[in-house]
């Protein structure tokens, strides 16, 4: 990656073990606790020299529908010593620890009660805040989160009620052991995650955090090289996947990107699940204007690292191709989701996904046209534990493929085909998500103070859920007139009879005028079980 990242050391943080351990003792006076270890990588992406956010608070807690409001939380507060990261400095499976100069995770020896723990929430300092994080000011930043471009234009990273932090219900649940240590990685991708936008005429990004989670005493590793003309131009990624019983689809462990010099590239960590000591991976490597190759059969071991016992594919030599674009015909609800881009093999009928694409939420399509190979996949098989191919597995349709979309609460749409000419622009309309188990309401009531009043043209309604972004809505009329109210239709929520666990909203609104920006929001909107309301009085 461009650039040399700048690292604040996490200083000493002793939390009070009566806190964390009351009602949590064993026999006589022995507490049931554990020391926990939690440190956060990347999927970089390479349109970013800088990627800098602040982290301010960690929290644990036993059930995975429990809303940021909810008692039982085991929370590590490190606001009044947040610590600001270069996430674009952390790609090919490096962590925080190994950018630190005590090379220590970023929370490191946290103690936690013997339980199981089945959601962690991270939270990330506001962007808006006008008193900036000291960590954010000893970098020389403008805001607590915030992007240098690929060509150097510096960008506020907004992320809508950063306050409800960013949710993360593990696949498999943790569990703490009396006396014992666990490891945690929090991966953000910024790869997927992270688009610019221009609300207001100027480039913002919107971060849209899917984390993901490694338990580092379960993981193993891949490492190889792509041989390609020109890695600079080409934007390499390359894709873990797996097949998951009971899903139609692979699912993407893990993303990683190309050293653009050597075209080196690592995947770690990579999860192998339950008592398994080996996992079987598929994986996946495109670019821009290459050969979309697959190699399959990939066994990880556990317990391997990137410097001890890796599954090594070697050089894979990939081919200049063409592609086609596609972009969405008309704005989409809600325009928090994503759409994945899904090919087959003739001879394997389980989906991979080749790109994952972020609607632009101001405008419910994408930013800017997704590029699609037009070209046959490459398939390649490792079964053996070496490259053996290509074999004449391909895809079933080349230059075609079928978009998904997804959202928090919705799931998954049924795929549509999008097909395209090299070199064209394909339009395509997405198959609706809908709302369940039912569709509820919230009703909001949005004020600013007098002085104000007429300072704001522009606006925007953002609806969240876990720090991601549902739902957006313009309402440049209501900020002119000084406030007014809004009501937001068709979310996913429950009734008395039948409630939906963990269907807790956050409402923020963002406004812009003349060199003026103000915001508000509410958090833990209730539509468990009903409809739902916030009342939002605009800060600057």
């Amino acid at each position: 990656m461009k650039g040399t990242g700048k690292f604040l050391r996490l200083a000493a943080v002793i939390f009070p073990l009566a806190l964390l351990t009351a009602g949590c003792m064993g026999t006589g006076k022995t507490p049931l606790v554990a020391t926990v270890d939690v440190d956060v990588t990347d999927t970089a992406d390479l349109e970013y020299q800088h990627v800098y956010v602040t982290i301010n608070k960690i929290e644990f807690h036993s059930s995975p529908d429990a809303d940021s409001d909810s008692a039982g939380w085991q929370t590590v507060d490190i606001s009044a010593n947040p610590v600001t990261v270069d996430l674009a400095q952390l790609a090919n499976g490096k962590m925080y620890a190994d950018t630190s100069t005590n090379k220590k995770a970023l929370f490191s020896g946290i103690a936690l009660p013997a339980d199981t723990y089945r959601q962690v929430r991270l939270y990330l300092a506001p962007t808006e805040d006008a008193a900036l994080a000291p960590s954010a000011i000893a970098l020389g930043l403008r805001y607590n989160n915030q992007a240098t471009l690929d060509y150097g234009t510096i960008a506020p990273i907004r992320i809508p009620n950063s306050g409800d932090g960013i949710k993360v219900v593990p696949e498999s649940p943790l569990v703490v052991t009396a006396g014992k240590n666990a490891r945690l990685v929090l991966d953000f991708n910024l790869m997927d995650d992270m688009i610019d936008v221009y609300p207001n005429g100027e480039v913002e990004c919107i971060l849209k955090p899917r984390l993901g989670y490694f338990d580092m005493d379960a993981v193993g590793a891949i490492k190889g090289r792509v041989a390609f003309g020109n890695l600079h131009e080409s934007y390499m990624v390359i894709k873990a996947e797996q097949v998951d019983s009971g899903k139609s689809f692979r699912v993407v462990r893990r993303t990683t990107i190309v050293d653009e010099t050597t075209g080196a590239f690592n995947l770690y960590p990579l999860p192998v699940f339950g008592n398994a000591t080996t996992a079987t991976y598929d994986i996946l490597l495109r670019g821009r204007n290459a050969q979309t190759v697959i190699v399959k059969n990939v066994t990880v071991h556990k317990g391997t690292s990137l410097t001890a016992g890796a599954a090594d594919l070697g050089t894979i030599a990939m081919n200049h191709g063409s592609e086609f674009e596609a972009q969405i015909l008309d704005p989409f609800h809600p325009s928090g989701a994503w759409v994945g881009f899904h090919q087959t093999l003739t001879t394997d009928p389980v989906p991979f996904e080749v790109r994952t694409y972020h609607l632009n939420p101001y405008t419910g399509k994408f930013t800017n046209p997704v590029q699609l190979s037009s070209e046959a996949i490459q398939v390649y098989d490792f079964s053996t534990g070496s490259m053996s191919g290509p074999i004449s597995d391909t895809t079933t349709t080349p230059a075609s493929f079928f978009a998904v979309t997804e959202a928090p609460l919705y799931g998954r749409s049924a795929g549509v085909n999008v097909a395209g000419v090299t070199g064209t622009t394909v339009t395509f309309t997405p198959n609706p998500l809908t709302a369940l188990p039912s569709a509820n309401k919230i009703d909001i009531a949005i004020s600013m103070p007098g002085s104000m009043i007429g300072t704001l043209t522009k606006g925007y309604l953002f609806i969240t859920y876990g720090g991601l972004i549902i739902d957006c809505y313009q309402l440049d009329a209501l900020m002119a007139a000084g406030g007014g109210s809004h009501t937001v239709l068709n979310l996913p929520g429950g009734t008395a009879a039948t409630p939906l666990p963990g269907a807790f909203y956050g409402v923020s609104v963002f406004g812009w005028g003349v060199g003026t920006f103000a915001s508000g929001g509410q958090l833990q909107v209730d539509l468990t079980s009903r409809n739902g309301a916030a009342v939002i009085t605009m800060k600057q």
